[in-house]
Formats: C-alpha cells, sequence, structure tokens
C-alpha cells in the first residue's frame, strides 16, 4: 500500500493574494488608525513645557507688562503675561483697549513675543494665558477644558482686570480660533461681546482638516475634540476679520472662505502666497488701526 503524501497542498492565488493584504496593506492600516486614535491628543496639541515663563526674564523693563495667573474650577493653574501698548506707558491713566490673544497649537507664549509687540505697538494691551500643559501652565489640554478656560479668561479679562467689553478684540490664530470660536457655541446662553474678532488660519473644523489630510483614513470619524467652528461662528455679534494665506499647507485658504460666509458680518482678506499663520506686519496694522478709529472714546 502506497504511503499518502505528506507535501502541503499548493495555494491558490487568491489565498496568496488574500494573504499578502492581510499581512501588507490591512494589518498596517489597522495600526496606523489604532495609533492614530491613542496618541491623537498628543498631535494635536504640541505644547513646549517650561518651567516658569516670567515676564522679568523676557523684558528687564518693569512697564512692559505684568505675570497673570488663573485658577481654573478643577484646580488647574493657566499662567500668562499682561502686556501694556506703548501709549499707556505715558498715560497710565487711560484705559487701554485690549487683544485677548489665543495661541496655535504649537510651544508657548514666549514664542509668540514679536506678534504681541506687534499688537502692543498698534496701541492694544495684550493678554495672554498658555493653554493647560503649555509652557508653565498645569493640566492637559482637551476641547472641554480648552473651551471652558476661554470662558473663564474673558470673564477674568472684565472683572478682575477692568477692560471693557466694548473695547476688547478677540484674536485667535489657527487652532486659537477655535478655541475663541468656543465661546460662541450653542450652550453658552451669554456669548461674548467684543469690538471684533480676528482670526488668522483658523479651520472650519478639525474633522473636516483631517480628512483634507488623511483621505484615505477614518481618522475624522474618530477624534475625541471636534472644534465645529463653522457652527459657532454665525452666533458672533461683532465684526470679524479673517486672514487666510493662499498656500497654507496646514488648513486649506477654502476653510477661511467657507468661515468668512457662515459668519453674520465678516471680511476675508487673502494673503497672496502667504502660509500657515502669516500675516503680513503692515496689513495687520492697517486693520487694526481701522478698529481703534470705531472704538469708544474714553
Amino acid at each position: 500500500m502506497q504511503a499518502a503524501s505528506l507535501s502541503p497542498k499548493p495555494r491558490s492565488w487568491w489565498q496568496l493574494g488574500r494573504r499578502a493584504f492581510l499581512l501588507y496593506a490591512l494589518v498596517p492600516y489597522l495600526v496606523v488608525v489604532s495609533v492614530f486614535t491613542v496618541f491623537q491628543r498628543r498631535l494635536m496639541y504640541q505644547p513646549t513645557v517650561t518651567e516658569t515663563l516670567r515676564i522679568a526674564a523676557v523684558d528687564s523693563n518693569p512697564a512692559f507688562g505684568r505675570d497673570t495667573e488663573l485658577q481654573t474650577g478643577d484646580g488647574n493653574t493657566l499662567r500668562g503675561w499682561l502686556l501694556y501698548r506703548q501709549a499707556r506707558l505715558d498715560n497710565q491713566a487711560v484705559q487701554a483697549p485690549l487683544v485677548l490673544y489665543f495661541p496655535g497649537n504649537a510651544q508657548n507664549r514666549h514664542a509668540r513675543i514679536s506678534d504681541l509687540q506687534k499688537f502692543a505697538a498698534s496701541g492694544f494691551d495684550v493678554l495672554i494665558f498658555d493653554y493647560r500643559g503649555y509652557g508653565d501652565s498645569t493640566g492637559s489640554p482637551t476641547e472641554a477644558n480648552l473651551s471652558a478656560d476661554a470662558l473663564l479668561i474673558w470673564k477674568y479679562v472684565q472683572d478682575e482686570l477692568g477692560y471693557d467689553e466694548a473695547k476688547i478684540v478677540v484674536f485667535g490664530e489657527s487652532i486659537g480660533g477655535a478655541v475663541a470660536l468656543s465661546m460662541w457655541s450653542k450652550e453658552n446662553p451669554n456669548p461674548p461681546q467684543p469690538a471684533a474678532v480676528i482670526l488668522n488660519a483658523t479651520f472650519t473644523s478639525m474633522p473636516q482638516t483631517v480628512a483634507w489630510h488623511y483621505p484615505l483614513f477614518p481618522f475624522q470619524f474618530l477624534l475625541l475634540d471636534r472644534w465645529p467652528s463653522i457652527e459657532r461662528i454665525p452666533r458672533v455679534n461683532a465684526p470679524v476679520v479673517i486672514f487666510h494665506g493662499t498656500d497654507d499647507q496646514i488648513v486649506p485658504v477654502a476653510h477661511g472662505r467657507a468661515l468668512a460666509q457662515a459668519a453674520s458680518q465678516a471680511r476675508f482678506i487673502e494673503i497672496p502666497g502667504g502660509t500657515h499663520n502669516e500675516i503680513p506686519t503692515l496689513r495687520l496694522r492697517q486693520e487694526l488701526d481701522a478698529i481703534l478709529s470705531i472704538l469708544p472714546a474714553d
């Protein structure tokens, strides 16, 4: 009797192709999706952490500004700076208008010194806080936390610092624009009434931004922090100025146009050849001068 053959049965092209697909396509795809899901907030928020960012280490002139500190309801500490406008240094009795500055998703307030000084040179005091987990602020950034902090800062500006709401300009760059616009969410029955809102390179929503960057992955459906600015900007009852560079490779210029169209009163300023967060100093100064001209007198 002949012994049975122990050699394996040859696999079909279909079996080989299916195995190759699983090993070299589907498994790596699922791994990438899993890594994004787990680490998405580390990708979204990219802080530079510093033990301390005292203003004395930035400028030895005591009239330059002062350190600010704010306690959140859940026990974290937000730290920032209040920088004084140049004209105010000569007349402390006159209340200055204020720019409330919401920065982008990377680094910390120290990286914004030159931008802050541009606002100060234009006749505004400037207040900036580092988000939770940024600079020397404590905690971890999430959409819920940063949105709550934005409202806390808005209240602090008026109740503690004494700035008139009608003389405050809200400025947000990139994700900072989304943080600023969170103050106009439908959950807030009493949204701010500032003199103006300026947005720079802000996206319509985080899912739409992620889908543009990664069209072959379902990341947009997995996001924990969605930042739906396009839904919030129609509630802004103040003049809105939107800057956006045509060569922005982080947030497409179409997002800026869409936000302008959704707003009740907005002007869209396209920056030819501009990249992410890029506003020509002269153009920004022109807009700030125009805003100053319509602010109420002291």
